[in-house]
């Protein structure tokens, strides 16, 4: 069999949208709209190829450099809820290899330390296995078959009197959900955004991360919503809307952390999410990167509207022996503080 690769180009980006669209395991975060974001928003350097076989396209691999503890490698779609590569043949093991080999021959030539590829295919995760890659934490994301749970089977049989008593509230109170669309607006939203981010002690994108956002996607593709009464603004959620797979992305929420202790904006917003899901024909959620522990408080919420959590594999593979020795260093560090931030979070 012939096997060869193609760089991303304007003659090849119709096999890329073909293999994004017809695939199963193709995203929101895998179209070419995304990889202009990630150029416009973060300033990624991007490597995206196509892996062919006999003149069919076997592999989608959208790779782009970035930063694990300030060390530079080649990453497959980062700061993307989903960031796996799409594999057309599980089967075959000469797929990963051929990818792998032009990963390498990318990070030789970008003086790159590592190389960490994702899949969601635990198959193709034993095939880049042979080649001795690094341990890396399990990641996921939590989705929700509207075939399965409607809303109506959700309000009946997942969420308890209590979760339905505290989305009640905020209609009973004279809350209301408003579309947003104004500059000024959304500067509300990004403010509790910002916010809430900073509240759980990480870094929020830039304010101009939401203006390419707004300027790349149409009001058919991109939802922001604000939950608010007058003045006073509850939170806020921004969903991408992928029309072609009947698939919500829920992304950025915003929250007002000020509110009294008896508001729950959380569950309001994703309740009106999956309405307004099931209302457009939709038949997925997807609700976004989340621990993969069933007792953590953020899957208990999404696991608790009948979400399902999507098991990825990542593999790190070294280009240096110096990153080789740090890494494990990291890797141990890392496992700790995830397992320290977890148990904090169980104790609030």
């Amino acid at each position: 069999m012939n096997y060869y690769i193609e760089e991303l180009n304007d003659i090849n980006s119709t096999d890329w949208k073909r293999l994004c669209e017809e695939r199963e395991d193709g995203s929101f975060f895998h179209t070419l709209q995304w990889k202009q974001i990630l150029e416009q928003s973060y300033d990624f350097k991007t490597h995206c190829f196509l892996l062919y076989r006999n003149d069919e396209p076997v592999a989608l691999c959208p790779f782009y450099e970035g930063t694990i503890s300030r060390i530079r490698g080649l990453i497959s779609l980062p700061n993307s809820d989903y960031n796996h590569i799409i594999i057309t043949d599980k089967n075959d093991p000469l797929i990963a290899y051929h990818i792998l080999e032009k990963c390498k021959e990318i990070a030789k030539e970008n003086k790159l330390f590592f190389i960490l590829i994702t899949t969601l295919s635990e198959l193709t995760k034993e095939h880049f296995s042979k080649y001795n890659p690094l341990p890396y934490p399990i990641g996921g994301d939590m989705t929700l078959n509207l075939e399965e749970y409607s809303p109506d089977k959700i309000w009946k049989e997942k969420l308890t009197k209590t979760h339905r008593k505290y989305i009640k509230r905020f209609d009973n109170d004279g809350f209301i959900i408003k579309e947003i669309n104004s500059i000024e607006d959304i500067k509300k939203f990004y403010e509790y955004y910002k916010k809430n981010i900073e509240f759980k002690k990480a870094n929020p994108y830039l304010f101009s991360h939401f203006e390419d956002l707004l300027n790349t996607y149409s009001s058919e593709e991109m939802k922001l919503t604000l939950l608010c009464k007058n003045e006073i603004v509850a939170g806020g959620q921004l969903a991408f809307l992928y029309g072609s797979k009947k698939t919500m992305y829920l992304r950025y929420l915003s929250l007002n952390r000020n509110l009294p202790a008896r508001y729950h904006p959380t569950l309001y917003l994703y309740w009106d999410c999956i309405k307004r899901a099931s209302e457009m024909g939709y038949n997925r959620v997807c609700f976004g990167r989340t621990p993969p522990y069933p007792d953590d408080v953020h899957y208990k919420v999404k696991d608790r509207f009948g979400c399902h959590y999507e098991k990825e594999f990542s593999l790190i593979f070294s280009s240096s022996y110096l990153f080789k020795i740090s890494y494990n260093t990291y890797y141990n560090l890392y496992n700790y503080t995830q397992k320290y931030i977890h148990n904090k979070s169980m104790d609030e």
